[in-house]
């Protein structure tokens, strides 16, 4: 189940692993500009309406049929990436997706394994805190702004030592931090010595609630707007 951002990435992974491997992908996930964490666009995308979710899911989906047709299969889209309500889910499963994947919404749920620290970085985010950082790995990334990030902006956090060797082009001595130490610490609630990366939705959270609680709210907006399109439709 690839995790893609692009029409063109589906047409190679497909081409690909039927070429290499006989074998279509069992599903793929979509990631728009809106997720969190490292995203698959360049800085001057994550604002472009060309690059918007609505609109890659109609292009991966003109390209996915086309591999469906050819080989008898069937491979469900899944979108991701701001998704945060069931009105929003509603939305995507209009459009043709099979199905939708939520990760913000569930980090301030009390089953949630992250930090009691992590999760209140959520909840006193106010919207103007999500912002596209650079990341060492060469990617843009969608994090809470902090302290942390503040230190590195200002030329003040820079490793000592390179303890992991995780990635060859990464050099210790040129980057502005470390950012498996800095996602580590931010597990373990050392939110001094890293940062959250979030959705661009994380600001809306007010509360930890239960997974219960959120699936159940995401259901019950999910039928209600499922309702109205229903009735306007027999209308």
């Amino acid at each position: 189940m690839p995790i893609i951002s692009s029409a063109r990435a589906a047409e190679i992974i497909c081409t690909r692993w039927k070429e290499h491997f006989d074998y279509l992908p069992d599903a793929i996930v979509i990631e728009g500009p809106k997720a969190g964490g490292h995203l698959g666009f360049k800085r001057a995308q994550i604002e472009d309406p060309d690059y918007c979710l609505e609109k890659l899911l109609f292009e991966v989906k003109k390209v996915v049929s086309e591999f469906e047709k050819k080989y008898d299969a069937t491979i469900p889209i899944i979108v991701a990436g701001g998704i945060y309500t069931g009105e929003d889910m509603f939305k995507f499963i209009s459009l043709g997706a099979s199905g939708v994947q939520l990760g913000t919404l569930f980090v301030t749920t009390h089953e949630c394994d992250a930090s009691p620290e992590f999760k209140e970085i959520y909840i006193n985010a106010v919207e103007k805190d999500i912002s596209i950082i650079d990341s060492p790995v060469g990617l843009p990334g969608r994090a809470v702004w902090n302290p942390f990030l503040q230190k590195v902006k200002d030329g003040e956090k820079h490793p000592i030592n390179c303890f992991f060797h995780c990635l060859r082009t990464c050099d210790y001595q040129t980057a502005p931090y470390c950012i498996l130490s800095a996602l580590l610490s931010a597990a373990r609630g050392n939110m001094q010595n890293g940062f959250a990366f979030s959705g661009t939705n994380a600001f809306r959270a007010t509360k930890i609630i239960s997974v219960k609680e959120t699936i159940e709210s995401l259901v019950k907006e999910f039928l209600f707007f499922e309702n109205q399109a229903l009735t306007a439709a027999m209308a």
